[in-house]
């Protein structure tokens, strides 16, 4: 297992229509529509398939960007269908490097795998038609749901350099590619991350997982970065980097940089950094320096030490995930109101602090995955108490508000409904497409005080 926690973060094949073309066409038609499409340095895109308006993505042009250049490109699924996001989180890193991103608007939770497969070929078939990209030279990017999208899309792809998943483990192995897992150390799906790289350890390609101190959401900046390095400075049919490239070095520079104050926060954190830098070393001019490293930090009994408070905290984990399950569906909101401190707070930190955090989110998600199972099969007392024990298990998340508004326009509360989107605004809900489109508020939508906080979202 390489775990890899950056000091600064502390901080199938299916085209847009239902057919294929011939790549000759496709190649004779990339410049003219190229041309067409008016792209410019640093600018945003909003664009749509083809042959199918409905699959659309946006993509975010370099500052350096050249129309007669060709590109190294990422392509990023959302969870929740929002291109945008990623690519405005990471535009600086697009800029730095010279990529092009492109973020997918249809590609969303909830799709079936068939689905979330043709729009997710589309998209690529598309950006390969219409964009100047280097051959050999596109990754995939995706956060939960759409990790697993873009595990699943890897499968068939001959194409791509490598698979980052971020929040979400691949359900199958991804040969030929570099691989990259990124996992808050408080995230639910942290320990499904970990398991899947040390299924990985025998692989001989390229694959990495990186941590940071955060919870289920995209990754910090700076550790998008490193995963950038990585899937550029790896080449799949190997286990290190060839020929010392420019993005190895930068990134073995930045874990010589970064390893002694990773070490103040984990022993066992900065030496398995190490173990990735030596793997970005291999055979460059960083290799001595990274071993020499390596084996001091190894030797220090704190490695073990915190090894084992880390086996013991996942261990507790387990255990405790099997209780709240159980609770969940037999205990009311009184016990949950008494409980939800014992299981989801501590005055520890390290080990211990992050897996109470990945409790909180794993019990989150498990109310709303029993709430929406209520919803379906309408048994709306269920509904109201699931949704209330989420409300308590995770306060700050909008998602328990949408639910309450769901239920109370369901008993025909509509004012008490208005209420509680205003909250889930409040909380953060910012999807006014989702919000239009749902059937439980079309009754509303006549409503001042609807178009008044439809207006507050962004």
């Amino acid at each position: 297992m390489r775990i890899f926690l950056p000091l600064l973060s502390l901080a199938l094949t299916f085209s847009c229509s239902s057919g294929t073309s011939d790549k000759t066409n496709q190649d004779s038609a990339t410049t003219q529509l190229v041309t067409v499409l008016d792209l410019k340095a640093g600018t945003f895109i909003q664009l749509s398939c083809a042959n199918d308006a409905s699959n659309s993505y946006e993509v975010y042009l370099p500052i350096g960007f050249n129309k007669t250049d060709k590109y190294k490109v990422v392509i990023f699924f959302d969870a929740h269908g929002n291109g945008h996001l990623p690519l405005e989180k990471y535009k600086s890193l697009a800029d730095n490097y010279n990529y092009i991103f492109v973020g997918s608007n249809s590609s969303k939770n909830g799709l079936d795998m068939n689905t979330a497969l043709q729009i997710g070929n589309g998209l690529i078939i598309d950006v390969e038609n219409r964009l100047p990209y280097i051959h050999g030279e596109v990754v995939l990017c995706g956060f939960s749901g759409g990790a697993r999208t873009a595990a699943a899309l890897g499968q068939n792809q001959s194409d791509l350099k490598g698979i980052i998943c971020n929040s979400a483990a691949p359900q199958t192995a991804l040969p030929g590619k570099v691989f990259v897992g990124l996992a808050g150390l408080g995230d639910m799906n942290y320990l499904e991350m970990r398991k899947h790289e040390d299924v990985l350890s025998g692989s001989i390609f390229p694959h990495e997982l990186i941590v940071f101190d955060g919870k289920h959401e995209w990754a910090p900046v700076s550790v998008m970065e490193d995963a950038l390095l990585i899937t550029g400075a790896f080449v799949p049919t190997t286990n290190h980097a060839t020929d010392d490239t420019l993005m190895a070095s930068i990134l073995c520079k930045k874990i010589l940089h970064d390893v002694d104050s990773i070490k103040k926060i984990s022993c066992l954190l900065a030496n398995n950094l190490l173990e990735t830098g030596l793997h970005c070393a291999k055979g460059g001019k960083f290799e001595s320096a990274m071993q020499k490293k390596h084996d001091a930090v190894s030797k220090d009994a704190c490695v073990k030490s915190d090894e084992a408070a880390w086996k013991s905290a996942e261990a507790q984990e387990s255990q405790l995930q099997q209780e709240l399950g159980s609770a969940i569906m037999q205990q009311d909101t009184t016990w949950w109101k008494a409980n939800e401190s014992k299981y989801f707070e501590t005055t520890k930190t390290g080990a211990e602090k992050f897996m109470r955090q990945r409790l909180r989110g794993y019990a989150s998600l498990m109310c709303y995955s029993y709430a929406n199972q209520a919803f379906k099969t309408h048994n709306l007392h269920a509904a109201e108490k699931l949704v209330s024990i989420y409300s308590i298990v995770d306060p700050t998340n909008s998602e328990w508000a949408y639910m309450r508004a769901q239920l109370y326009i369901e008993i025909g509360m509509k004012d008490v409904a208005l209420s509680a989107l205003e909250k889930a605004v409040e909380l953060g809900f910012n999807d006014q497409l989702r919000l239009q489109n749902d059937p439980a508020f079309l009754s509303l939508q006549s409503d001042a005080r609807f178009s008044a906080l439809y207006g507050k979202m962004k």
